[in-house]
């Protein structure tokens, strides 16, 4: 092999290389922007929950209803992730939660609302409730929530 192929192999690695490189920064680059009004894909929860498993976990702040405090008789649920705008995205969401949580749900829109949500229960305790919250922030997903069920 002459010192001329050689040198050429290497350019030709070295742009395959850098091609590699500006192909990954493209593509980290565009994912924020495409996902900036949904929850992390169900895979990066996956990925991210054992990341954060070395992490202090904090427990999920309860959401309380200052209007009308509920009754002894109310019930909870669970809302995981931001509201998402397709259908698609919250039943991917859902499908994957239902492995763990049989009662997760798809909650369409309703009048003015556009969004999907994705819950889980309803629990007969804010306790249930809470402590299902806790498990799932300590899986890594984010924007947490709890509610009183609209079905008291």
């Amino acid at each position: 092999m002459t010192n001329k192929q050689v040198i050429a192999i290497f350019i030709i690695g070295v742009a395959l290389l850098l091609g590699a490189f500006w192909a990954g920064l493209n593509v980290v680059k565009q994912e924020p922007a495409a996902n900036s009004n949904q929850a992390r894909p169900a895979n990066q929860n996956a990925q991210n929950a054992s990341a954060n498993s070395n992490a202090a976990i904090k427990p999920v702040p309860s959401t309380s209803n200052t209007q009308t405090p509920p009754s002894s008789d109310a019930r909870y649920v669970v809302q995981v992730g931001a509201s998402f705008g397709t259908a698609d995205k919250a039943n991917e969401l859902t499908t994957q939660l239902r492995k763990k949580y049989p009662s997760a749900h798809t909650q369409n829109p309703t009048g003015t609302d556009t969004l999907y949500r994705v819950r889980i229960g309803p629990y007969n305790s804010r306790e249930d409730a809470q402590q299902v919250a806790n498990e799932l922030a300590t899986q890594g997903f984010k924007g947490v929530m709890i509610f009183p069920w609209p079905g008291n």
